[in-house]
């Protein structure tokens, strides 16, 4: 039977990335924390990737992207062990598919048979000794031996239109239950606030690591596009971080030569923040899929209600800042 809401992309026009992206989305996978140690440091990151490869020799596989911190370390390394999440991990999924911070902290691990850090309390586990490395694109397939594994069954973590899901029991719900018209909740203005932030921003949010970017990363490198040197209580303000944790921020980032801080010829004392062309290229491709996914989330309003909406919470913002 055909399929009305199907369309076909491709074939005498290039795929769209985004577009190609979203297709891929749509096939469930499983998460994984993939670790290895390379020059005497671990490293790890968060793969969905994850793929059996053969059963005699028993071989497996994953995919690091090169634009990753980690990649040349999992590629340079000589074994990686590969940890299954379980439900109950979308934490451990979040922290070691955010880069720029320390994945290991206070996280109890020991080397494995191959070398590569364990880390304790999770399974099923894959040791993997590497058995071949093959250019894939703008990713580098490895292929890894697995010599030892340790088993366990659990509901797995799973990965699916760029949100991190679990398999839920028969019969659960996970939308809130509906809510009387006249309730609070549907009257109070910083709950709805609250709710429509998180229905807006959560799948997005969750798709920042494809970039490499931190949430707080997202929001300085955004503002920046918009406005050439801000100051730090400027920046702070417009990217909702308080200056003490924005200055690590931007410690961090400029680090990774995302930005560079430049004192004002006028006054030496006053610094500024300005965008690198590493950052401009970092930000744009993310500035683009934000865009793309508030065209969907907001694909079921008519385009007045769209403005209505931008309007309404434009105009509360702005008369609620103070002036000066």
């Amino acid at each position: 039977m055909a399929d009305n809401n199907a369309r076909t992309i491709g074939s005498k026009t290039a795929l769209d990335p985004r577009s190609f992206r979203q297709a891929l989305g749509q096939f469930p996978t499983g998460v994984a924390v993939v670790t290895a140690t390379h020059g005497g440091h671990v490293v790890g990151m968060t793969a969905n990737s994850f793929s059996s490869v053969s059963l005699d020799p028993p071989l497996v596989s994953w995919s690091v992207a090169k634009s990753s911190p980690s990649h040349d370390a999992f590629v340079a390394a000589d074994a990686f062990a590969v940890h299954f999440l379980g439900a109950d991990h979308r934490d451990l999924a979040l922290r070691f598919g955010t880069s720029g911070v320390d994945k290991f902290a206070d996280m109890a691990h020991a080397p494995g048979e191959t070398g590569a850090p364990l880390l304790e309390g999770l399974a099923p586990i894959f040791e993997c000794k590497v058995w071949a490395r093959y250019p894939g694109g703008d990713h580098t397939i490895l292929v890894g031996e697995v010599v030892r594994m340790v088993e366990r069954q659990h509901d797995p973590l799973l990965f699916h239109s760029g949100e991190l899901r679990r398999i839920d029991a028969p019969g659960s719900q996970r939308r809130a239950p509906p809510l009387a018209s006249n309730s609070f909740a549907r009257n109070y203005l910083a709950y709805l606030f609250a709710r429509a932030s998180f229905i807006v921003s959560n799948e997005f949010h969750a798709r920042l690591g494809d970039w490499d970017l931190t949430v707080p990363e997202w929001r300085v490198l955004a503002c920046l596009m918009d406005v050439e040197g801000l100051s730090v209580g400027e920046l702070a303000a417009m990217a909702l971080m308080k200056q003490p944790r924005l200055t690590k921020v931007l410690d961090r980032m400029e680090r990774d030569g995302l930005l560079q801080r430049r004192a004002t010829s006028g006054d030496r004392r006053r610094v500024t923040i300005h965008l690198t062309a590493k950052g401009r290229a970092r930000v744009e491709p993310v500035q683009r899929a934000a865009k793309a996914h508030e065209a969907e989330v907001l694909k079921q309003f008519t385009d007045e209600e769209r403005a209505t909406i931008k309007y309404a919470l434009d105009l509360l913002i702005d008369r609620q800042t103070p002036e000066g």
